[in-house]
């Protein structure tokens, strides 16, 4: 009689468990890799997704960066500035003490590609002497003499609110660069920039950048705001890159400005797409 009730009983909890653990998968918020998408009347297909649900960053698709020293003013990334919150990924900086920190994430050895389509919504909170990015990254951008071609740093977004070396009444910008050779002597860049105001702070933004053999393109809020002619930015990349989202202090950010600590950037999805 108990073993007819156990051969009964241990498939119906198997199925109760798989029923479960699918449901539980089904409301994560995480799309299936393989969604279709069209733009600008070409088709892509999905690589990479995360809409950062849940409570914890999903260690199958990023990592926390090391926690490195940072820029000229003794910055340190650190862990406990990159975390997940409201199904939102945050990116804090602030002062700590003497010390000042920032959060940093990254797909390397997780996921990487060459040229295709992101999509990334997001938010940040003014603030000075930092600034917030969203870029490409890939270990060859140190090899130096063929140019941006074989390996480069592409930053998508560099969100800056206080360049204390623009003009008056352009110190806001977003930034979008290459750099290639590496970053000592042989070190070379391009970029361009794109001037915003305080309306653009604590409000929510899409982008879509494009890469493709002929160069890059960025679109804020269906703006092109970025449209690079590669040959200008040293050759193409052709070399797959991973993705980061960082923010750090700086000189290049302007003075710090304590008062607006801490400050925050928030991403509420980052997607990835080849051509079809």
């Amino acid at each position: 009689m108990i073993n007819k009730f156990l051969i009964v009983l241990i498939p119906t909890l198997v199925l109760i468990f798989s029923f479960v653990c699918c449901a539980s998968s089904s409301n994560s918020g995480q799309k299936t890799y393989g969604e279709e998408m069209q733009f600008m009347e070409k088709n892509y297909v999905q690589t990479f997704y995360d809409d950062f649900s849940g409570t914890k960053l999903n260690t199958k698709k990023w990592e926390k960066c090391p926690e490195w020293q940072r820029q000229d003013v003794g910055g340190y990334w650190k862990n406990d500035c990159s975390y997940l919150e409201d199904g939102n990924l945050v990116i804090e900086c602030k002062k700590q003490g003497n010390s000042l920190y920032s959060g940093a994430v990254r797909t390397k050895n997780k996921f990487k590609q060459a040229e295709g389509l992101y999509k990334f919504r997001f938010k940040a909170e003014k603030s000075s002497g930092l600034w917030y990015a969203i870029w490409l990254m890939c270990d060859e951008q140190g090899r130096i003499g063929k140019g941006a071609t074989n390996g480069a740093e592409i930053d998508i977004i560099e969100i800056l609110a206080n360049d204390p070396w623009q003009e008056e009444g352009k110190k806001q910008y977003i930034n979008s660069a290459v750099h290639w050779d590496g970053y000592g002597d042989s070190h070379k860049s391009n970029g361009s920039k794109y001037f915003i105001n305080d309306e653009f702070f604590n409000q929510w933004h899409e982008c879509v950048f494009v890469w493709d053999s002929k160069g890059y393109k960025l679109y804020l809020d269906e703006e092109l705001i970025w449209d690079a002619d590669g040959n200008d930015y040293g050759g193409t990349n052709t070399v797959p890159t991973y993705i980061k989202i960082t923010a750090e202090f700086g000189t290049w950010g302007g003075p710090i400005d304590e008062s607006l600590l801490p400050a925050k950037m928030y991403v509420d999805y980052i997607a990835a797409y080849k051509l079809k």
